[in-house]
């Protein structure tokens, strides 16, 4: 432990004092993208003589762009990396996936802007440049972990890295939906009422839970739950059972609200700890009870008290 610190410290004397001659300034992966869009990888670098802000070449822009790697290969004439006096030159950018390289810039060829073809990944090359990469077409096998390396040319033949993940979602198309017994319309007193909550399809998986009168259900006894049910392309379909021996204390002025919230909300790493952004889209879809004496029916127009609720907490870079 001892030895990691002495190095970590080490490490940012020299990357503040300018001894390495190129320096990866900035790494910007976007957390979360839609599918069928677009995303714009970028990896920021400054060579020797050019560097303005030495704080920024240790610091990512985004938390989950937090790792930054070096490797230095000297020839035995120029030991110190330094490369004389003179400015040093960029030999490559490669972009990688899953440590698959898709993207290659280098100067000196013609052209300068190479793409290899893998499986989820479409560069823009009209969009793309020795700074950045633009993938557009995104599936949902464009997510995983994406690599820049930066080298620089003789002498110092110096060569830095960073990395981010990127996963791409989906946000499903219906809100949640409530279904039960069809055949029966009225439950008595001490009878149960059974109820499955259907998410629409999405990827990630939403999350189900059911309120009683505005009360989550968390006794498991009344919880019934069920495989997820992977659709094509992918998206996947989450289920929910409820199931409640009716009584008096369940109903409030006559009534009883049930509700079913489907939740799906991506998140955000920092530090080790979980730190979640919301922005949300509600899709509200509603089914009706009425309430009588000793039992209740399941009507399309009686007042609302059986609900399903959609929230979708976003964070999109």
């Amino acid at each position: 432990m001892l030895v990691k610190i002495v190095v970590g410290v080490l490490f940012r004397i020299l990357i503040l004092t300018g001894i390495f001659p190129l320096q990866l300034t900035r790494i910007h992966i976007p957390a979360y993208k839609f599918r069928g869009g677009s995303a714009q990888l970028e990896c920021e670098y400054e060579l020797k003589g050019a560097r303005t802000n030495p704080e920024e070449s240790i610091r990512g822009s985004h938390p989950r762009n937090r790792y930054i790697y070096r490797d230095d290969y000297y020839n035995d004439g120029d030991s110190d990396g330094q490369g004389g006096s003179g400015s040093e030159k960029l030999y490559s950018v490669k972009w990688y996936k899953d440590n698959e390289e898709f993207y290659r810039y280098v100067p000196s060829a013609n052209p300068p802007i190479k793409s290899y073809k893998i499986e989820g990944i479409r560069v823009d090359t009209d969009h793309s440049n020795h700074s950045k990469v633009t993938l557009r077409m995104l599936t949902l096998k464009s997510s995983g972990l994406y690599r820049c390396e930066i080298s620089a040319e003789a002498p110092s033949f110096d060569s830095v890295q960073g990395d981010g993940r990127m996963d791409v979602i989906v946000i499903p198309k219906d809100g949640p939906t409530i279904s039960g017994d069809s055949e029966r319309d009225s439950y008595h007193m001490g009878e149960t009422l059974e109820l499955n909550c259907t998410s629409g399809r999405s990827y990630p998986a939403t999350t189900l839970q059911w309120y009683i009168n505005d009360n989550l259900v968390l006794e498991p006894s009344m919880l019934v739950s069920y495989p997820r049910f992977q659709n094509p392309h992918g998206l996947i379909t989450s289920y929910l059972g409820l199931s409640v021996v009716v009584g008096p204390h369940h109903y409030v002025n006559g009534e009883m609200r049930i509700k079913c919230m489907a939740s799906m909300s991506p998140v955000l790493w920092s530090g080790g700890q979980e730190s979640v952004l919301q922005h949300p889209t509600f899709d509200h879809r509603e089914a009706m009870l009425l309430v009588r004496s000793l039992s209740w029916q399941v009507r399309s127009k009686s007042p609302i008290i059986l609900t399903a609720v959609a929230i979708y907490l976003l964070v999109i870079s």
